[in-house]
């Protein structure tokens, strides 16, 4: 819309429309693409006759004519433009901003310069900033109207915008194409009122034309959008030099064509319909033959000249009939069927691009000044699409250089989590979204071998809706199939419909359409558009729709497990060497993933059969100790001596402790590979309850708890196992305690750490102690309290089961300084009131 509406002022220009239409149409412009509420401007050269020397926009008559009135009064200072020019900010080619701040320190300077009609509301004009981006009611921006010799020819100052905030950089520079147009028409009707001889009159039209050409040529050259600027290129060049029509091609390296851009004069279907064509590098080169050379860098060709096979490159071209009825040509006349070409060379010299101009409204072909003077716009041109073209690789390699960023992020977090992966199905599926996201990946999949099948199957898929992905994982392919991709050598796999493919990386083969035999009717589900499929490939480095391409995954042996399989890019082209590279990356991962998920499978079962053994032994166990035990109590009835009595519960006191182990044992295993879930418990009622176990353990002792416990008092997190914690330590304050008479004491305190309440479990017993030098070590694993057989396996329980439940545990002596008195055993647990 810019350079449409910047074109149509450009026009008027040159055909030297009435001042005030280029005023009203300028201001138009600029209020409406750039949302300016009110603008005042005024001509201020006085050697230039112009009537009228103001205009407003947006500004009320009355407010409009106060201003204008005390602008042009006589007391008002004549050097107020300068000193605004001189105070304010300078914020583009021609224009300066100055803040409400600055202008109170004019005011201050003369008072006469302030006046109510330069404000919406007057009343707001002393109040403070509410924010940086705020128009305040007292800003303004100020524009020079210059010619090329820098001299002032008028102003134009913006004095609201229409959303209350200041301009962005973009908005102020595109305002100076626009003021630049109007500085111009102005040094054109000075020029026009300066009295001239018919000659010097025609080099004054010269001079001017080649103002004007550097002038839009420096908008041009500014601009970094390709599209804008190759419009403002042909409707320059079209209003300038009095083209019909303009027309630009550039060329496309990875297709080796030239190709529509832009054009202009042409209608809108005719110019959609030309920028899906390409044109072969012949064509161009056909016209750019030295014999058609009419300057440096311009070529001639008339309509007879023309071959056939360029006619078919035309937009709209003559038909044959028409070129038949041609009158006969007269000298200089260019008609329709016949075109300028201004090549256009990249930096290295080449053809990069084509200007072609036709239909001259004047029907005659440029002079000689004329061509030199397009010549000079279309290097300036030339110039800028050089620059726009080098912003844009700069652009993208920037831009490369950030995917590259968040590639390596994306690998690194993936590989974090493939280290503990557990679920495979949602590992892949993860991988499969990262690199669709990374790369524009569309529809892709991952298979993975099974070879107690002997076949791919397809484990994660993206990109299909559920019955297609509940399709697809249908299909399976023999294990020789996918394997034989890399023994083939790149010739035909066997027991595939490829007939040969091409190898892009390390382990990606590329299989086109056309190396396929056919496609088999189980496979339809991967092609969601199965119309596409029967269309011919749009050009080199297309993707077609039965295109695909696979990474074959290896495991640490370098023995096929899976492969990446990728079914439609979102760009539609095939993949260049670095996305390959990426996609490899992943396809190591998923590999690493398959391998750690098989392996943590593999231990999950070990784990199960271990609990398995280990229950089965347990309960074994403690099923023939019971029968022991009963025949013991048979046989103690039987007996009167006491030394045999006192034999038989020693016999009794090792059957538990057998059973102690394999309960141990089991405990152990579960606390190993069980997985955790704490709830909050009730620590008195899990206390009182092993208090009344362990005295139905040893029925033969004589065992006192002494305690004040009581259900609800003291909760914490844990699980059913706190129980095998406080067994534990109680059935060892009777192990270690040969006195007729056991006498144990229970208590739990609260107590206050770190802003942290936990609970303290104390188990005092009287047995035969334990020495300092050896408290530190009891709860390791296997360690024994000396003179006393054991596995040592029940305090290390005490301890791993303290430290899941968040505590610890430590030991004392109960008489302090004398450990042969006995011990104290405590827990410290958080508590989870």
């Amino acid at each position: 819309m810019v350079s449409e509406r910047l074109g149509a002022l450009a026009a008027m220009v040159l055909r030297e429309r009435p001042l005030a239409e280029v005023f009203e149409k300028a201001l138009t412009d600029i209020a409406e693409i750039y949302g300016i509420a009110e603008m005042l401007f005024e001509v201020t050269a006085e050697d230039l006759q112009v009537a009228p020397r103001w205009a407003v926009y947006g500004l009320p008559g009355e407010r409009a004519k106060g201003a204008v009135e005390n602008l042009s009064a006589d007391y008002h200072p004549k050097d107020l433009a300068e000193r605004i020019f001189a105070r304010g900010t300078k914020v583009s080619r021609c224009g300066y901003y100055l803040p409400a701040e600055e202008w109170y320190s004019i005011i201050q300077e003369d008072p006469f310069i302030e006046h109510p009609s330069y404000y919406r509301r007057p009343e707001d004009s002393r109040k403070p900033r509410t924010s940086p981006e705020e128009w305040h009611e007292a800003d303004a921006y100020r524009y020079s109207l210059t010619t090329c010799a820098g001299e002032r020819l008028g102003w134009l100052e913006l004095e609201y915008s229409e959303d209350g905030r200041l301009l962005s950089k973009e908005a102020l520079e595109g305002i100076d194409d626009f003021v630049q147009m109007v500085a111009m028409a102005l040094a054109r009707e000075r020029d026009r009122q300066a009295p001239a001889q018919p000659e010097a009159r025609a080099a004054l039209e010269r001079t001017e034309l080649l103002e004007d050409v550097l002038t839009i040529s420096s908008s041009i050259v500014s601009e970094r959008d390709f599209n804008k600027l190759s419009e403002m290129i042909l409707s320059s060049l079209a209003s300038l030099f009095g083209f019909g029509k303009v027309t630009l091609v550039v060329h496309d390296e990875a297709e080796g064509v030239f190709k529509w851009v832009a054009l202009f004069g042409y209608a809108a279907e005719l110019s959609r319909g030309a920028k899906l064509r390409a044109i072969p590098t012949d064509v161009v080169l056909e016209d750019l033959r030295e014999s058609r050379r009419l300057g440096k860098t311009a070529y001639l060709s008339i309509a007879e000249e023309v071959s056939p096979k360029s006619w078919e490159y035309f937009v709209s071209p003559p038909t044959a009939r028409e070129r038949a009825s041609f009158p006969p040509r007269r000298k200089g006349e260019m008609r329709r069927g016949d075109f300028l070409a201004f090549a256009l060379h990249d930096a290295a010299g080449r053809v990069g691009g084509v200007i072609y101009a036709s239909e001259p409204k004047d029907g005659n072909i440029p002079d000689k000044k004329t061509l030199e003077t397009v010549e000079i716009f279309t290097s300036l041109a030339e110039v800028a699409i050089e620059n726009v073209r080098l912003a844009h690789e700069r652009e993208q390699a920037h831009r490369i250089s950030s995917q590259r960023t968040e590639q390596l992020s994306r690998i690194l977090d993936l590989a974090t989590g493939i280290m503990y992966v557990r679920d495979l199905d949602q590992m892949l599926d993860h991988l499969l979204r990262t690199l669709a996201r990374l790369l524009g990946i569309k529809r892709m999949v991952i298979g993975i071998k099974h070879e107690d099948e002997g076949a791919y199957k397809v484990e994660a898929v993206f990109g299909y809706t559920p019955k297609a992905t509940e399709a697809i994982k249908q299909v399976t392919y023999p294990i020789p199939q996918v394997d034989g991709i890399i023994e083939s050598g790149g010739g035909r796999p066997p027991g595939t419909k490829v007939r040969w493919w091409t190898k892009m990386g390390r382990m990606t083969y590329y299989m086109p359409a056309e190396s396929q035999d056919s496609l088999l009717p189980e496979e339809l589900a991967y092609y969601p558009e199965p119309e596409l499929l029967r269309k011919p490939r749009t050009g080199k480095g297309h993707w077609h729709e039965l295109d695909w391409m696979d990474t074959i995954i290896l495991d640490n042996r370098g023995v096929p497990i899976a492969y990446l399989e990728i079914l439609k890019p979102r760009d539609d082209r095939v993949p260049d060497p670095e996305t390959v590279e990426v996609i490899e990356i992943f396809a190591s991962l998923a590999g690493i993933a398959i391998e750690n998920a098989r392996m943590f499978q593999d231990h999950i079962d070990s784990r199960a059969d271990a609990e398995l053994y280990t229950d089965v032994l347990s309960h074994d166990i403690k099923n023939f100790n019971q029968a022991i035990l009963g025949y013991l109590d048979l046989l103690r009835m039987r007996l009167d001596k006491p030394e045999n009595i006192a034999l038989i519960d020693k016999v009794g006191e090792q059957v538990m402790n057998t059973s102690w182990l394999a309960s141990n044992v089991r405990t152990m295993s579960r606390v190993t590979f069980g997985d955790v879930e704490l709830t909050k418990t009730d620590l008195g009622a899990v206390l009182l309850e092993c208090v009344k176990c362990v005295s139905q353990y040893y029925p033969g002792r004589k065992i006192t708890v002494s305690h004040e416990l009581k259900q609800g008092a003291w909760f914490t997190e844990a699980d059913e196992l706190i129980k095998e914690l406080f067994i534990n330590i109680l059935t060892n304050a009777v192990k270690y305690d040969s006195s007729e008479k056991v006498l144990i004491d229970v208590g739990v305190e609260q107590v206050f750490e770190d802003d942290t309440r936990y609970h303290i479990v104390s188990v005092s017993d009287r047995g035969r102690g334990i020495p300092d030098d050896i408290k530190a070590v009891i709860f390791d694993r296997f360690s024994k309290a000396p003179q006393k057989k054991g596995s040592g396996m029940g305090l290390h329980i005490v301890k791993t089961l303290a430290r899941r439940y968040g505590g610890s545990v430590w030991v004392e002596d109960r008489i302090r300084g004398n450990h042969a008195q006995g011990s104290v055993f405590k827990v410290r647990l958080p508590s989870a009131e």
